[in-house]
């Protein structure tokens, strides 16, 4: 019986086969790397938005309690024996230059003449400040109050358990400082002579606009203003320029300046631009503008509850105004 040897032929792939399956892998294993590529850069986006959003509400909520624990009081109301010694002490120092004792008074008897060391009125008691002041710069506001200082056992407390707070910009950073109320000691000419350097706390980095708007009531309805002073009499209370030579120009003089200081605004609103920091040129420098480097935006009102005013305008009177 003959043996029939079959012999199976060697199984392999062409070139073009080959290719084929190399190309087809190459293309998913280019699409999955794409598709991780937008995942990982859609994902570092959001987290750089939520990290935005973040900054802007620590700011917010660090603006929003202080100006709920603001004091305010009008600079009438204290200061008031050092403003009358100094009132005294100018007309004191004319009558002896005038007497031409005015080395005299300045520096007494005792004085060194080599080194003397004039009088200083300003040693005579504290000078306090409790203004309000709102500095308009370019969307670079400036924010400086008097607010209640709670004891948390941790931070130091100043006199009085009152500090005074301070919203600034810069270099991109928006800073929050607290000192005390108690003025820096000044000379006989009221020129400060006492450097003193404030704490100042981050709260925000990239900030690109800091822009504050007051609010306040004025002749049935409500206006806005860029910056504000509560010592002032421009908003509420404008001072109006008078003729000196209208009979009645003594006694307008008098009603004007018995009009009341501004005092606090109703309340303010505060728009924010915080930048991506995270996006950078090919130079490595920050972008500003543009897509990668675009701001969000974040706009808000803040009530004062000390103001005059007992409540805020409300969405159906800005309606009726665009109406």
């Amino acid at each position: 019986m003959t043996n029939i040897r079959t012999t199976k032929k060697d199984v392999a792939f062409t070139l073009l086969e080959v290719m084929l399956a190399i190309t087809i892998f190459s293309l998913v294993v280019v699409s999955l790397y794409a598709t991780f590529r937008v995942g990982i850069r859609a994902y570092a986006s959001g987290q750089r938005e939520i990290d935005r959003m973040q900054r802007s509400r620590v700011l917010f909520e660090s603006l929003s309690h202080d100006l709920r624990s603001v004091y305010y009081a009008p600079e009438t109301a204290y200061n008031i024996n050092l403003r009358r010694f100094l009132s005294r002490f100018q007309e004191e120092m004319m009558k002896a230059e005038m007497e031409g004792k005015l080395d005299e008074f300045l520096y007494g008897d005792d004085g060194d003449p080599q080194n003397p060391i004039a009088r200083n009125p300003y040693e005579m008691g504290l000078e306090i400040n409790l203004e309000f002041k709102g500095e308009n710069a370019n969307e670079l506001d400036r924010l400086s109050f008097v607010r209640y200082q709670y004891d948390d056992g941790v931070s130091r407390v100043q006199p009085w358990s009152l500090s005074r707070v301070e919203y600034f910009v810069e270099e991109d950073i928006l800073y929050r400082s607290e000192e005390e109320i108690i003025q820096p000691m000044k000379d006989i000419d009221g020129e400060v002579i006492e450097e003193r350097i404030p704490r100042k706390d981050p709260l925000a980095h990239g900030v690109k606009k800091f822009d504050i708007q007051y609010g306040y009531f004025y002749q049935e309805d409500w206006m806005m203003a860029n910056e504000w002073e509560s010592g002032a009499k421009r908003y509420r209370n404008p001072v109006e320029e008078l003729d000196e030579e209208d009979p009645d120009y003594v006694e307008k003089l008098h009603l004007q300046e018995r009009k009341p200081e501004d005092g606090l605004p109703a309340f303010i609103q505060i728009a924010v631009d915080i930048v991506d920091e995270d996006k950078k040129t090919s130079k490595g420098k920050k972008t500003q503008t543009g897509k990668k480097g675009r701001a969000l935006s974040f706009t808000t009102l803040v009530r004062i509850p000390t103001s005059q005013e007992n409540y805020l305008p409300s969405l159906e009177e800005e309606d009726d105004e665009e109406d």
